[in-house]
């Protein structure tokens, strides 16, 4: 009996071996495939131009934009004319309140389909994942230096069906990230950007003041 437990056991053991490995090798490789072109198809329609997202901005892990609803941001999304798969994502003069400096960030991306463990996270039909490195990031701190970087990096999700999107952008410099929390895409932010904008500004005071944050 008890030789039979331990061969049982060893046979599990070699099939937790082998399979195991197998199937972290086979997710790995379904990440880097490419997403499905007609859901790429549908992106390229919405997810394109200039667009008006609440971000949180986090520097050295401080969460810098304090209000709930986060900031209103301004991305550029413009697909490539060469890979059907590849869009590139851009910011300009991107600051929140007294964060101290203001930045710009480009990076290209590609699309891909959701691993196994995404697609539990991020479910039903449409979703695309999509993943950048080594971007570029320049801007002018308080004093007015100019600074640089290379290495930036973005990884989000979007579903071409619903319009809902969220994404990470990690700029490699002075430890700041964009967070872009889980939200439907609304064209109409555009026209009332700078306003919103402002009162996002005048917001952060009046809490600042109510918190005794300097």
């Amino acid at each position: 009996m008890k030789k039979t437990i331990k061969t049982l056991a060893l046979f599990l053991l070699c099939f937790i071996c082998v399979i195991l490995p197998t199937s972290c090798s086979s997710d790995e490789e379904i990440t880097d495939a490419d997403a499905n072109i007609e859901l790429v198809k549908e992106a390229t329609n919405y997810l394109n131009g200039e667009i008006v997202l609440s971000t949180n901005a986090t520097m050295n892990g401080v969460n810098k934009t304090l209000l709930p609803e986060g900031c209103p941001t301004k991305f550029k999304f413009e697909w490539s004319k060469t890979d059907a798969q590849t869009f590139t994502i851009s910011l300009l003069d991107f600051t929140v309140g007294n964060m101290g400096m203001i930045i710009n960030f480009k990076c290209d991306v590609k699309t891909m389909v959701l691993n196994s463990w995404e697609q539990k996270e991020y479910t039903g039909d449409g979703w695309i994942k999509f993943k950048g490195e080594d971007g570029s990031v320049w801007g002018t701190d308080t004093d007015g230096s100019a600074s640089s970087a290379k290495g930036s990096s973005v990884q989000g999700y979007y579903n071409a069906k619903t319009h809902q999107i969220q994404f990470i952008v990690n700029y490699n410099m002075m430890n700041v990230r964009s967070e872009c929390f889980l939200q439907t895409i609304d064209k109409s932010r555009l026209a009332t950007f700078d306003a919103d904008k402002a009162k996002y500004e005048e917001d952060l005071k009046a809490y600042k003041k109510e918190h005794g944050i300097k």
